[in-house]
């Protein structure tokens, strides 16, 4: 068995992934160091959390952390040998979790205190954790070039978990309270899914893209399809799991999509409920005041214009 210590650093000294030796004072090995730190703060929140799509997006962030540290620990020569950077995909993926997150939340019109509940505030500790490291981050780029991607994703990050912090207490729901949903109210009825299809029609005439759109309720059952003409005969199945696969996940299939890749906490799950789950763009699920009261699957563009028809759909409710 190796062993973990190597007496290598024992003079102040540590070795980059590529070989080149630094003293541990230095700016670089701060900023890396700054980042496994907010990697560990966001640990100890993921064990707090109890919604576990908190839980897994939270790992996927942690993977990619990684990613940001071995950049920031890579000298030129591993920089070419690095398999994994942040790319633009990954920026913007935090963007659309946080606008995902957000579109459920009341607007701000105070600061917040960090002590609403346990969770939240050891989200603003993991928080306070990565705005540090971003601070250590620009402080290096005196010395160095660092790619504006990895700077937005850490930037975009502490943004993530301050939202996190607010919706773990106003809409997580407390372990075992039970809301009870009045009949009538804040369902998915045929006139409401008539309203989404033609916001979502208008963009997809704007976009030129002939699509099919699929609504359905919060059993996954569905209630009005859309085709228009010219989109795909193939089409229509993978929108009506679009929408089935958001409403039995209560997110998006872009983001059930991350979940589901190699190593992360989903991986596989589009082979199960006998290949009715989609893991690509398009999906997204319905709220009305805070509930879960159906979802849209919108196919027959490229996944990005997908995605635009049914964001499109849902700015009005």
């Amino acid at each position: 068995m190796s062993k973990i210590y190597t007496k290598g650093g024992d003079k102040g000294e540590t070795g980059l992934y590529g070989g080149t030796r630094i003293l541990k004072s230095s700016k670089r090995v701060t900023a890396y160091g700054s980042v496994d730190q907010a990697n560990a703060a966001i640990g100890v929140a993921s064990v707090k959390i109890k919604d576990h799509l908190l839980r897994d997006l939270l790992k996927i962030i942690q993977n990619k952390l990684f990613v940001v540290g071995g950049e920031l620990a890579s000298d030129d020569k591993g920089m070419e040998k690095l398999k994994q950077q942040i790319l633009e995909e990954d920026v913007v993926f935090l963007e659309r979790v946080i606008d995902e997150l957000s579109s459920k939340l009341p607007s701000l019109t105070s600061f917040i205190i960090p002590d609403a509940s346990e969770e939240a505030a050891y989200l603003h500790v993991a928080r306070t954790a990565v705005r540090q490291a971003e601070r250590e981050i620009v402080h290096l780029c005196d010395e160095q070039d660092i790619r504006a991607y990895l700077l937005a994703f850490i930037n975009r990050l502490s943004d993530l978990l301050f939202i996190m912090s607010r919706y773990v207490v106003e809409v997580t729901p407390p372990e075992g309270n039970i809301v009870k949903h009045e009949e009538g109210k804040d369902l998915m009825t045929l006139d409401l899914a008539n309203m989404i299809v033609l916001s979502s029609l208008k963009k997809a005439e704007e976009l030129k893209v002939p699509v099919v759109i699929s609504i359905v309720d919060d059993g996954g059952n569905l209630i009005l399809l859309n085709r228009m003409q010219n989109a795909h005969i193939g089409s229509i199945d993978i929108s009506i799991n679009k929408a089935y696969t958001s409403m039995a996940f209560k997110l998006t299939t872009e983001m059930l999509g991350k979940l589901s890749l190699p190593g992360e906490a989903l991986y596989g799950i589009q082979n199960t409920n006998n290949g009715k789950i989609v893991v690509f763009g398009g999906g997204l699920p319905i709220w009305l005041n805070g509930k879960l009261i159906g979802a849209i699957g919108v196919s027959g563009g490229s996944v990005e214009q997908d995605i635009l028809i049914a964001e499109e759909a849902l700015k009005n409710l």
